[in-house]
């Protein structure tokens, strides 16, 4: 039925929505119900979501959160706060915008009690330093933990430092030698025609993970929060960050892409494609950031210029976020204050 509801979006058709819509309920199928959403009618998110919550899918359940306003979203905390998970929890923590306070201190409390430091730390990190919010029982608890775990003493003046020095603590003194093995070699055949932009909020973590060969990840550079550029994959090859499948059931299916390129190309997308990973939470980059992006395009466009004699074309068209190539799995990448319109106004005024 994916590409049925697809064809029904593209086509711009308006009739018999409700005998489709009434097909896809009947299916039972959360991912169905979802995609009935994103592409057909947000209207029914209320009918829809409970449906999708009755099925107990945590995977959808946190896609349906994070990309619609769901009125009667506290039913679903309750189901969320089940979950074993300090990475799901952490990320209905992130991705969530509308969430209030009482529902981001329970998420929070059940990542203290699966105990695991890296999620506490970030998750305090997130609360107090990202969304600038206070809580005095969460506080408490993040002094004590910073003191107990990192022998660090801190007060209502300088906590937020000392949670900015312990969540950046393990970026790299040194970056590792060569390029990554996570990549494709070669392009295959294609001539690159997109630059897409990615965020990540830990630089080192980015890293690790991208040297990784288990991890199945990486990406052509990585730009640190101070404008230190790592390169990863070398420009004849292929990262693994903006991959899409011809599999209509995976949730990277091309044919989701709102990049009318990463839609129609019918091929990976890592293949006519390069990656920029950036520090950031929310896409806001720092000065420093912004001018080694604008470098390192620059590099990758005389690059394309030299190798393929092709003329990279400097618009939103070719230049691009992760969720316009995995709109359903890349909802907030590479945030809403990622500034693309800056970055082109530059490019093009050399």
């Amino acid at each position: 039925m994916t590409d049925e509801i697809l064809d029904y979006h593209y086509s711009g058709k308006t009739g018999q929505v409700e005998r489709l819509k009434d097909r896809v309920l009947a299916s039972g199928d959360p991912r169905e119900m979802f995609l009935y959403l994103f592409y057909v009618d947000n209207e029914e998110v209320d009918l829809m979501g409970k449906a999708i919550l009755d099925t107990g899918n945590f995977v959808y359940i946190h896609y349906l959160l994070r990309s619609f306003r769901v009125t009667n979203y506290k039913d679903f905390i309750q189901k969320i706060l089940c979950s074993d998970s300090p990475k799901y929890l952490f990320n209905i923590l992130y991705d969530v915008d509308y969430l209030d306070k009482q529902s981001r201190l329970e998420i929070i409390q059940r990542i203290i009690e699966l105990n695991d430091d890296s999620y506490i730390t970030k998750a305090a990190y997130y609360y107090f330093v990202v969304l600038d919010l206070f809580d005095e029982g969460l506080s408490l608890f993040t002094k004590n933990f910073l003191r107990a775990n990192f022998s660090i003493e801190v007060d209502n003046s300088n906590y937020k430092g000392a949670l900015d020095k312990v969540f950046y603590r393990d970026d790299y003194k040194k970056d590792p030698d060569g390029f990554s093995m996570n990549c494709f070699e070669g392009r295959n055949g294609y001539i690159p025609s997109l630059i897409v932009c990615h965020i990540n909020n830990s630089y080192s973590s980015a890293i690790k993970r991208f040297y990784d060969t288990k991890s199945g990840v990486s990406s052509h550079y990585v730009i640190r929060r101070d404008g230190h550029v790592k390169q990863v994959v070398g420009l004849d090859d292929s990262a693994w960050a903006n991959g899409t499948s011809l599999d209509p059931l995976k949730d990277y299916y091309n044919r989701f892409a709102t990049s009318e390129i990463a839609r129609t190309i019918n091929d990976n997308a890592n293949y006519f494609s390069f990656s920029i990973e950036h520090e950031s939470f929310d896409g806001n980059l720092t000065d420093e950031q912004l001018n080694a992006t604008v470098m390192v395009m620059r590099e990758i466009i005389a690059y394309l210029k030299d190798k393929y004699n092709y003329d990279f074309q400097i618009d939103r068209k070719h230049i691009i976020g992760h969720n316009e190539v995995n709109p359903v799995i890349r909802k907030k990448c590479p945030g809403e204050g990622f500034p693309f319109d800056k970055i082109i106004r530059r490019l093009k005024h050399q």
